[in-house]
């Protein structure tokens, strides 16, 4: 029976330190659903091409517009909405979202070089991946990384990630977890999660006290 309450205790732990989305710990949300979220087009499925609206908050608005096909897969920057980009030599314009790893500083300071925020005021949609028959192309081919973001709330500047998963050789790819840093004008580093809850440490905690005290108890007799 103590051996049941002593893992339930854990588990409840645990389950208070993952971040859960709606709880306000620190200064960032988080969210990671269940299932990633597809960017591919089912291989039973008649369907051009598909549009997803994103949200970082689950606003009505959206941030950005993922799009994808058979053999595209590609992201717009909706209103004043600005992605981290590796930019393309003059004269063209705009170039492919930059994949950023863990750590990353997402912030007013980003920018160097080529890498750039940057936003489109046109129906625009920057490639992930693009396929022809010769190969595959895009930065975001082949990697499993952050897609910097800048957007806007209430008027206020705010820096978040978005994780993406996309294949090296096909038109497939899913959006995996994102966050963003609630305060005004404050950098995010990429891959950032919610600090655990003070209830999370306080539980986890008191519980392994608990039962190292019971397991002294027990050796004494």
């Amino acid at each position: 029976m103590r051996r049941r309450i002593f893992i339930g205790t854990m588990l409840l732990a645990a389950w208070l330190a993952s971040g859960q989305p709606g709880w306000s710990q620190g200064t960032i949300a988080y969210y990671q659903p269940g299932t990633p979220i597809p960017l591919w087009i089912p291989p039973d499925s008649f369907d051009i091409a598909r549009q997803l609206p994103f949200s970082f908050d689950g606003s009505l608005t959206p941030d950005l517009t993922f799009a994808y096909s058979w053999v595209f897969i590609g992201v717009r920057s909706e209103g004043p909405t600005r992605l981290l980009t590796l930019l393309s030599p003059p004269p063209n314009i705009g170039g492919d979202p930059a994949p950023v790893p863990t750590g990353f500083l997402l912030g007013p300071d980003s920018p160097t070089g080529s890498l750039q925020w940057f936003g489109d005021d046109v129906d625009v949609f920057e490639r992930l991946i693009h396929c022809v028959d010769t190969g595959c192309g895009g930065a975001f081919r082949g990697q499993r990384a952050y897609m910097g973001v800048e957007f806007q709330r209430a008027g206020a500047t705010h820096y978040g990630w978005v994780l993406l998963q996309i294949s090296d050789y096909a038109a497939f790819g899913s959006i995996e977890a994102w966050a963003w840093e609630t305060r005004t004008g404050v950098p995010i580093l990429a891959g950032a999660v919610p600090e655990p809850s003070p209830w999370a440490l306080f539980v986890g905690g008191g519980a392994l006290i608990v039962w190292f005290r019971r397991k002294r108890n027990e050796r004494r007799g």
